[in-house]
């Protein structure tokens, strides 16, 4: 035993403490008086709740109780040291009630080792639990509460997280989204421009974006527009992230300006070949009355003002073509435009 004792004295780990029944310290090992000697260059003879955190008193007065209710047996007890600018260490130890050789109570053997680290690690760890959480909740609530619909699936396309936006534009339950793939929602004529857009992903570790086509539950189809990025799982299996948006608003206003360009087209045709023919009679005719020589002074008035009036005109219909052609020319540039997305 004196062996034991002696290598925890001379222990660079190991605290070694005795405190008489009084509370004042009796002995410290080397260590403990290196360790904490800023307390008082020498501890023996220091009241020994005076190298113990204020708010920790009162756990050593309950170890000490079950001390004196069962000599000899160690008590744990995890006490905090003030430490250097308002700090304080973490330190376990075992209390124990030593009996003199008349088997009376002599003093407290307190033997203890230092947690800092281990208590640091766990506050950290509690932290970055509650960041975790922190981030989790906004998560959920940006995934769930997004107006566009939002999926992760695997790279067979099968369903593993949908939001309700989703789930509302497609028609179907949460629940059976998940037990299917956006094979099943993506009509067949999409299948070689979904082949180009894996092969971005794989390559490129994006897709999109791009125009396709959702089979709603009812059987119509849903024109939206989609785009994602490959991502990883806390289990390193690679994710498909896609952004999906309704765009069936969008394709009802387009539809609508195409109608409105196609009526103001048919207007230009009809200003520059049938409202142009009876112009160019009109200064055809105009023309003829300039070179007769009996026309009266006062008539020949009237037709320069006819002729001005019918070069007016013709001008305003020239430039109302040359506006349409360039409606023609903008309503090609979006078609194209739109090829490309979808390419």
């Amino acid at each position: 035993m004196s062996k034991i004792i002696d290598a925890i004295k001379n222990s660079n780990y190991l605290y070694m403490v005795k405190i008489d029944l009084e509370g004042f310290i009796t002995y410290v090992s080397p260590y403990f008086q290196k360790r904490f000697e800023y307390v008082g260059k020498n501890l023996v003879g220091v009241f020994s709740l005076d190298t113990v955190y204020m708010e920790d008193h009162q756990k050593c007065a309950e170890v000490i109780q079950l001390c004196f209710a069962e000599p000899e047996k160690p008590f744990p007890v995890i006490l905090r040291k003030p430490h250097i600018a308002n700090s304080f260490l973490w330190t376990q130890w075992e209390f124990s009630l030593q009996l003199n050789a008349n088997q009376e109570p002599h003093e407290i053997l307190c033997i203890g080792h230092d947690i800092t680290h281990v208590e640091e690690l766990n506050e950290q760890t509690v932290n970055m639990n509650a960041l975790l959480l922190e981030h989790q909740n906004k998560y959920s609530s940006l995934f769930e509460l997004s107006p566009v619909g939002i999926a992760v699936n695997s790279m067979d396309g099968r369903f593993l997280e949908v939001n309700t936006a989703l789930s509302t534009m497609t028609g179907y339950s949460k629940s059976e989204l998940l037990k299917v793939d956006y094979w099943a929602l993506t009509p067949q004529s999409y299948e070689e421009q979904e082949q180009e857009q894996l092969r971005n992903l794989h390559n490129l570790g994006s897709y999109g974006p791009y125009e396709k086509e959702y089979i709603h539950k009812d059987g119509h189809t849903i024109p939206i527009l989609l785009h994602g990025r490959l991502v990883l799982d806390k289990h390193g299996k690679p994710r498909i992230w896609s952004i999906i948006q309704d765009i069936s608003k969008v394709k009802e206003r387009e539809q609508i300006i195409i109608d409105q360009n196609s009526k103001l087209k048919e207007i230009a045709y009809t200003q520059s070949h049938v409202i142009r023919h009876p112009v160019a009679n009109i200064l055809g005719a105009v023309d003829l009355l300039e070179n007769e020589t009996t026309i009266p002074p006062g008539i020949q008035i009237l037709v320069e003002m006819l002729k001005i009036s019918a070069q007016q005109l013709d001008d305003i219909i020239r430039e109302t073509v040359l506006k349409s052609r360039a409606l023609e020319s903008s309503e090609e540039e979006i078609s194209q435009l739109h090829t490309k997305d979808s390419a």
